[in-house]
């Protein structure tokens, strides 16, 4: 008797503990709350009660390195995971990862370049590249207003991602290890939608 409850008090202390460890995670961003991200340099964003994410009216934009404009980030820092979406624009937008709080995330981490630039031909500037860093394979993006669908990879150096199902890229990072995950709220044009974000580490 005294074998079973020692058994009992053990399993109830280890369930304890195993819940006190899942709910200091911090959870990870979610289109359907604003609430799980950190914005950053203005702008307007909102959650319409159809859990989409819409980023508008953003300011402070520029190539610079050295300045950051307006963007949402994760309230933690990633190294590898997988990250999915679904996102409509309509101007130009982009998702940071790996990226530093200071500065411009894209120079500091890197940045998946997302624009309404559906028919052009790839570069390291159109959708799908790594911004001002390496081309796509192709520009699969759609006429603006569309939803498109996003799947990116990131385990160590490599980088995988697909868009409406198709690969178009597959590389080698050489920036930092480890940074946040972001969405650019780019200029009072621009208007991003983001639905079903998920982000998994790995």
């Amino acid at each position: 008797m005294i074998l079973l409850l020692n058994r009992c008090l053990m399993a109830s202390l280890l369930g304890l503990l195993l819940t006190s460890c899942q709910t200091s995670q911090t959870p990870g961003p979610s289109s359907a709350n604003l609430q799980s991200w950190v914005q950053m340099e203005g702008g307007d964003w909102r959650v319409e009660p159809d859990g989409v994410l819409v980023g508008t009216n953003g300011k402070g934009w520029s190539t610079d390195p050295e300045k950051s404009g307006s963007w949402i980030r994760s309230k933690r820092s990633y190294n590898d995971f997988i990250l999915e979406m679904e996102y409509s624009i309509v101007g130009n937008s982009g998702l940071f990862f790996r990226s530093a709080l200071e500065k411009n995330p894209a120079f500091t981490g890197y940045e998946f370049q997302i624009l309404d630039d559906h028919g052009r031909p790839p570069s390291k500037h159109t959708t799908g590249s790594l911004y001002d860093v390496l081309a796509p394979v192709k520009n699969m993006s759609l006429p603006g207003g569309q939803w498109n669908r996003l799947r990116i990879e990131v385990r160590g150096q490599n980088l995988q991602a697909s868009l409406n199902g198709e690969r178009i890229l597959n590389t080698t990072l050489s920036r930092k290890m480890e940074g946040y995950v972001g969405i650019q709220n780019h200029d009072e044009k621009t208007e991003i939608r983001v639905r079903n974000f998920r982000i998994q580490d790995l």
